[in-house]
């Protein structure tokens, strides 16, 4: 793939988790849907790093990471088994929605409680640096994340045994309700330089300017084997959750549509470039509503897992405890 198809087919995949949020967000308040947290804002953050990866590189990634996931392969039909917790969900409809896992992608399990995937992305770069292996690790955090314990050791030990890790801060401007300027009084990318690492600072909503970035630490850290920390600065345009009413704590939305909505910047670039015209977007559009429409309304109709399922990967062999609880229900 050229350069130009791969930056076209970056845009894509914006203009894909776009359609599958606004989908999933309209369902959830159909009542098709129990939660969800929308990623609306954050698609040129997650794109252009993921369109510098290789699929050897492990990702150990946070709640808000759709564009991601479906950039590097995932389909559309994974995420929303697990939103909807059918019989296909690879969680078996155990985990809440939103915690995807994506194994065959790379992609490590989503924790809730923010950061404490930050020590595993770290170990897991220690494995193969140890075993001299291939690839390089990624972890994606929020702000908020910069601000916990489970932040400060993982960059320490990334820092002090020179391991492979990219560490991806999306400063989405706020930790559900609270703003970045009253957690933390250092810019959060120079904070690498407490630990011993490369920080860099990067317009998360500029797909162009955040893939040229990424591409430059991405190789160091492939060539010299030391970690770096990223903060790539968006907007949360939606609410940190469907449970969540953002206007009851800020004014300064950024507005869909907008010159500042990512998708928006990405148009004016690509048409600049060349690369695109109304007629090509307008086709991207109409493509990702039909195939989400559709998508949706088939995982939708598939039943719930059995409850037997909840019984199921517990042990190796059962035993006389899982026995009887079976016995209870069943």
């Amino acid at each position: 793939m050229d350069e130009k198809e791969k930056i076209i087919d970056g845009y894509r995949a914006m203009v894909l988790s776009r359609t599958l949020d606004k989908k999933i967000v309209m369902s959830q308040r159909q009542g098709r849907v129990g939660f969800y947290t929308p990623t609306m804002g954050q698609e040129a953050t997650q794109v252009g790093l993921s369109m510098n990866l290789e699929d050897q590189d492990l990702i150990f990634e946070y709640y808000r990471d759709v564009p991601l996931m479906l950039h590097r392969g995932v389909k559309p039909e994974t995420i929303i088994d697990q939103i909807i917790g059918n019989s296909d969900d690879k969680e078996k409809g155990r985990q809440m929605p939103s915690h995807y896992t994506a194994k065959d992608h790379n992609f490590m399990s989503v924790q809730s409680p923010v950061a404490t995937n930050l020590p595993p992305a770290v170990g897991a770069a220690y494995s193969i640096k140890y075993q001299k292996k291939d690839g390089i690790v990624i972890a994606t955090f929020g702000d908020g994340s910069t601000s916990t314990p489970d932040f400060h050791a993982a960059l320490n030990l990334a820092a002090v045994f020179d391991l492979p890790v990219v560490f991806l801060c999306e400063n989405n401007k706020w930790a559900i309700s609270y703003p970045v300027e009253k957690q933390t009084r250092s810019e959060i990318w120079k904070k690498a330089e407490g630990y011993g690492m490369r920080g860099v600072l990067v317009d998360g909503n500029d797909l162009l300017e955040m893939y040229k970035v990424a591409k430059e630490e991405i190789d160091k850290v492939r060539v010299d084997g030391k970690p770096v920390l990223i903060e790539a600065v968006s907007y949360r345009m939606g609410p940190h959750s469907t449970s969540d009413d953002p206007s009851k704590y800020r004014t300064d939305d950024v507005k869909e549509g907008s010159d500042k909505d990512p998708i928006v910047i990405a148009e004016r670039k690509l048409k600049m470039l060349n690369y695109i015209d109304d007629q090509a977007i307008e086709k991207i559009k109409v493509e990702a509503k039909e195939r989400i429409d559709r998508i949706f309304d088939e995982r939708e109709k598939i039943a719930a897992p059995k409850p037997e399922t909840m019984f199921e990967d517990i042990f190796e062999n059962s035993n006389w405890i899982i026995d009887e609880e079976r016995g209870e229900i069943l």
